[in-house]
């Protein structure tokens, strides 16, 4: 199980500041193998409470606030990082945000803006620890898409949504066939629905039951997903034991691809 572990190594994970969120179950799975985390987002207090969670577990944490599109804010947040954890082996680009509007009630602005974070957002980040990581000659990037980036849609978020999914997908495997050389892997992760807190937030008081009895009815493995469904394929995708994967779209989905 050596091949598993991620001892030592540091990683910057983006959209961790929600208690309910894949950022955070993927920063706590890293640390429980070994990983020394930096917990990165806008919500500054939430990030805090991340990082203090892991280091009451034995882990090894600090949070920083970043907003991921604004270069300067992201490079200030990776230099803080590396300053007390060392320098960044793991980038999990996770920060997103859902528009649910149909298209023709959407501007352009309301475009701009799910692409600016879903998509721009991961690719500043990439920037700013590519150096390093090209450098030492390893890495790992792990980018969050979604089904509806390949379906075009899904449980939320409109045709915004989807479009910025999918040009997750394209960039992932571009930088996977880019950067292989230099050692570095880039793979992205494609949940179905995962019952999280901005689910909870999008959909109203009683959108968690519904959608487990609805998931609990058709999906193949008969329940919803969690975040920690999430975390333990990125920590697959994080670890040795995936040297020789790169440009993968890995579905965790319970088996279903949602109408």
């Amino acid at each position: 199980m050596d091949a598993f572990r991620l001892d030592d190594r540091v990683a910057f994970v983006t959209g961790a500041g929600s208690e309910r969120g894949i950022g955070r179950a993927i920063a706590e799975a890293y640390a429980r193998a070994g990983a020394l985390v930096g917990l990165a987002d806008l919500d500054e207090a939430g990030v805090q409470a991340g990082a203090d969670a892991v280091r009451a577990a034995g882990g090894s944490a600090t949070g920083v606030r970043a907003d991921v599109t604004d270069p300067e804010s992201v490079a200030s947040a990776v230099a803080d990082v590396e300053r007390e954890l060392g320098p960044i082996d793991i980038l999990v680009n996770n920060a997103g945000i859902v528009h649910g509007a149909p298209i023709q009630e959407s501007s352009l602005a309301d475009f701009d803006r799910v692409m600016a974070v879903n998509v721009r957002g991961g690719l500043i980040c990439l920037q700013a620890i590519l150096p390093g990581m090209m450098a030492r000659g390893r890495g790992r990037i792990i980018w969050l898409s979604s089904v509806a980036g390949k379906q075009g849609g899904g449980f939320f978020g409109s045709s915004h949504y989807a479009a910025s999914k999918a040009a997750v997908i394209g960039l992932c495997q571009g930088i996977a066939r880019e950067l292989g050389p230099y050692g570095i892997t880039s793979n992205a992760i494609a949940p179905g629905l995962i019952l999280t807190g901005l689910v909870a937030r999008s959909g109203g008081p009683d959108i968690e039951n519904q959608l487990r009895e609805r998931t609990e009815a058709s999906v193949p493995v008969r329940r919803a997903g969690t975040p920690e469904d999430i975390a333990h394929a990125a920590l697959f995708l994080a670890s040795d034991a995936a040297s020789y994967v790169t440009g993968e779209i890995l579905d965790v989905n319970g088996g279903a691809y949602f109408d």
